[in-house]
């Protein structure tokens, strides 16, 4: 079973009420329920990819592996938006370059 909220994603009074990996947590924040139960998804879709490639004998060790998966895309991201604010921060020094060489003639 996919990750799915006991409640729809819906607030609990304790917080939002999801499954991941056929266990139930609440999860309590200032997100809005839609976005926790898009959250819980995706770690359950990882969670139940690493187990089906990997047949993990333990739910800590999907676990485990999944985080330093999701960990890996995270970093991969964080890594080419700071090659694109490079790019960008150099293109528009040239730009300012260009534009100070135009404007001194």
């Amino acid at each position: 079973m996919a990750a799915n909220s006991l409640n729809n994603g819906k607030e609990t009074g304790k917080g939002i009420e999801v499954e991941i990996f056929g266990q139930r947590y609440v999860i309590k924040g200032n997100n809005d329920a839609g976005y926790v139960l898009q959250l819980a998804e995706y770690v359950d879709s990882k969670m139940r990819e690493m187990h089906g490639r990997h047949k993990l004998s333990t739910p800590a060790k999907t676990a485990v592996l999944s985080a330093i998966n999701i960990a890996h895309e995270l970093f991969v991201l964080k890594k080419e938006m700071e090659e694109r604010d490079s790019a960008i921060e150099e293109k528009a020094d040239r730009l300012l370059e260009l534009l100070s060489v135009e404007f001194k003639s």
